[in-house]
């Protein structure tokens, strides 16, 4: 709580304690500005959060080197995702993203009791799609991520986790830049590995606690999303309107902050 998150939607930086952020598939439509005031030397409309320096020596800069070290990769990300939907240019995708508008969470999920979460009585991560162009993800080897079948809506396979690999997720923004030939990634977070419990007199059997860290990639604020020419023709026009990543952002940060 020496970082905390800001108050309302806008500003997605800082510590989100448990129950904080409702995360659902929700889009709001577009009300009044957001009031929360943001100043920064390095990026106005989201500053960041930092733990006093005496609490956690070195965080600020091992985080911040490692920040733009995942940008390193989702650069190479981008570059081959342009060539795979069949764009000239390999560094199209770059131009809308400088890398200040990402985000890196580091996410905790502790135990839970396992029988509650298996009835829905409570959740971990609702099923949802992220905001952005693309999601790197690092997860332990504990479980619990789940994709949906793009083939069967409302059936989840689990994304394994692999030995120094990295999950790649679609995010809204590239969907809607690809004209959906990428779909984003309803994913959810759920049962992991059964924790031993803690004695054998009736005690709830409690799950493992989960840590994983997403690197969500997002385009700068300004940036306008509109359907691409390669993934458009007379028979399948563009499904969706320009928009810019910052009216998209608030649209979807009203359903998460209330």
């Amino acid at each position: 709580m020496l970082a905390p998150h800001p108050p309302g939607p806008s500003v997605h930086r800082g510590y989100s304690w448990p129950g904080l952020e409702k995360v659902s598939q929700t889009i709001y439509a577009d009300g009044e500005e957001d009031k929360q005031a943001a100043s920064s030397e390095d990026f106005a409309q989201q500053p960041n959060v930092w733990l006093p320096e005496d609490v956690l020596p070195g965080f600020r800069e091992f985080t911040t080197r490692f920040y733009w070290r995942c940008f390193d990769a989702a650069k190479e990300l981008l570059r081959a995702l342009a060539l795979g939907i069949g764009l000239d240019d390999e560094d199209f995708f770059l131009r809308f993203h400088s890398g200040v508008n990402n985000q890196l969470r580091l996410l905790h999920y502790p135990p839970v009791e396992r029988e509650r979460l298996a009835r829905n009585e409570i959740a971990r991560m609702p099923a949802h799609s992220d905001w952005g162009t693309i999601t790197i993800l690092f997860q332990d080897a504990g479980g619990g991520l789940q994709v949906e079948d793009p083939n069967q809506q409302g059936h989840f396979v689990d994304a394994t986790p692999i030995a120094n690999a990295l999950v790649m997720n679609v995010g809204d923004l590239l969907m809607r830049w690809s004209n959906d030939y990428l779909k984003s990634t309803l994913h959810r977070v759920t049962l992991p590995t059964l924790a031993p419990s803690q004695d054998s007199g009736g005690e709830p059997s409690m799950t493992a606690p989960r840590y994983s860290i997403p690197y969500f990639v997002s385009p700068d604020p300004t940036a306008v999303i509109e359907c691409l020419s390669a993934c458009t023709d007379a028979q399948n026009p563009p499904r969706y309107p320009p928009v810019t990543q910052e009216e998209y952002r608030k649209v979807r940060a009203r359903g998460q902050y209330l």
